[in-house]
């Protein structure tokens, strides 16, 4: 696992609990999810070294997301998804695990890595999941799990990244980014109008 973020430009606390906060808890990864992978630590951590590789195959084959990546960089980026699955398995998924999980998206600003992108690879997670747990008592559970996780993970990092966009900018030209969502939202209205209730 990477150190948790120290970046004092965004509270990455606040980003979290807001894009949580947003998620119908229905669809929210919870305690009782937690608690089904602890159960199946031992399984899930015996198959995180063909979950790295499957997972860097598989951007390493695609054009677009393996321009992402430098020369030579692969065996680190390999370490860090290591440490991040484990963490995922073992916990604890606490405020700082969250938090965490929101200093991922203005990394992705700076390494160019898309919201398509990201949200595929935890497609990924789900599906690889999905096969290597195939007979498992708590199978159906642990899909499960893994699904809430992987929206709760895409929806806080997707926040992250937003507000990494929005800090930029009001550094580049000096607009607080309540008041550039405000100009964008107006903008889109007349850009885009919408019909509203069957009306307009």
């Amino acid at each position: 696992m990477s150190p948790e973020p120290t970046n004092q430009a965004l509270d990455f606390d606040a980003i979290a609990k807001k894009a949580l906060a947003d998620m119908p808890p229905e669809t929210r990864f919870g305690p009782k999810d937690a608690e089904v992978l602890e159960r199946n630590a031992e399984v899930l951590l015996s198959v995180r070294e063909a979950f790295v590789k499957g997972f860097y195959d598989m951007l390493f084959a695609h054009p677009e997301t393996r321009a992402v990546f430098e020369e030579g960089e692969r065996a680190e980026r390999e370490k860090t998804l290591l440490a991040f699955y484990e963490r995922v398995v073992k916990g604890p998924h606490d405020e700082a695990f969250f938090a965490w999980l929101a200093f991922v998206g203005p990394v992705h600003v700076v390494r160019g890595v898309t919201n398509p992108m990201m949200l595929a690879m935890l497609g990924y997670m789900v599906e690889f999941v999905r096969e290597k747990t195939q007979g498992l008592p708590d199978h159906e559970a642990l899909v499960a799990a893994f699904t809430r996780l992987a929206a709760t993970l895409g929806a806080i990092i997707a926040y992250g990244y937003e507000m990494a966009w929005k800090k930029a900018l009001e550094h580049v030209v000096g607009i607080p980014p309540t008041l550039a969502e405000r100009a964008a939202h107006e903008e889109a209205t007349r850009l885009f109008p919408l019909r509203s209730h069957g009306r307009g």
